[in-house]
């Protein structure tokens, strides 16, 4: 399976080129020499092919919005540091939504679960609840679409009229403040925390 460079636009009139024409050239070159090497270190990274793939194009893209010169002097450096950051944003995901999911999953169902269990999981929810109520309400509505409503990333991007790397900080951090009230952390602590 191979990535996909970002389409550029259509070529500029002569005499326009300018720093944005060198940027996708280099871009490209950038592709066409690394991208193998770019996949193969992020699939050891992440785990999947697949998702080295997302991530991978994620980068050719943050790459080609950069508009710092020193950046195209060490292209292919730039270029596998991106990678590299965006993979670590992926794996912190990755635990932050397994953190809620443990939170979410019961190993049993509160029908048959023992009256203590069902005041336990009822004082959980409760919780839940109240910790999500003290969150602005972007963080909050992305974390229920996201998890509640099974909402993509982007679907919740355009929802939100923000970009997706917002989203997913925003289920991130929410996720995580909620745990944290959980385990007991007051309000402001948690918030302290967690938020910008």
């Amino acid at each position: 399976m191979t990535s996909k460079l970002p389409q550029a636009p259509p070529q500029t009139e002569p005499g326009d080129h300018g720093d944005a024409d060198e940027s996708r050239q280099t871009v490209a070159q950038l592709f066409r020499d690394c991208d193998r090497a770019l996949r193969s270190f992020l699939t050891a990274r992440l785990g999947s092919e697949h998702e080295a793939q997302e991530v991978a194009q994620e980068a050719y893209a943050r790459l080609l919005q950069l508009h710092q010169p020193d950046v195209f002097s060490h292209p292919r450096a730039y270029l596998f540091k991106i990678a590299a950051n965006v993979a670590t944003d992926r794996m912190r995901q990755r635990v932050t939504r397994a953190r809620v999911d443990q939170l979410a999953g019961f190993s049993e169902p509160v029908e048959t679960a023992s009256p203590d269990r069902r005041v336990l999981a009822k004082e959980q929810l409760d919780l839940v609840e109240r910790a999500l109520a003290e969150l602005p309400p972007k963080y909050r509505r992305a974390f229920l679409l996201n998890r509640f409503e099974n909402w993509t990333t982007a679907q919740i991007a355009v929802e939100l009229l923000v970009q997706e790397r917002m989203v997913r900080n925003y289920i991130g951090r929410t996720a995580i403040y909620c745990q944290l009230r959980l385990d007991g952390v007051s309000r402001s602590e948690a918030w302290k925390e967690v938020m910008p």
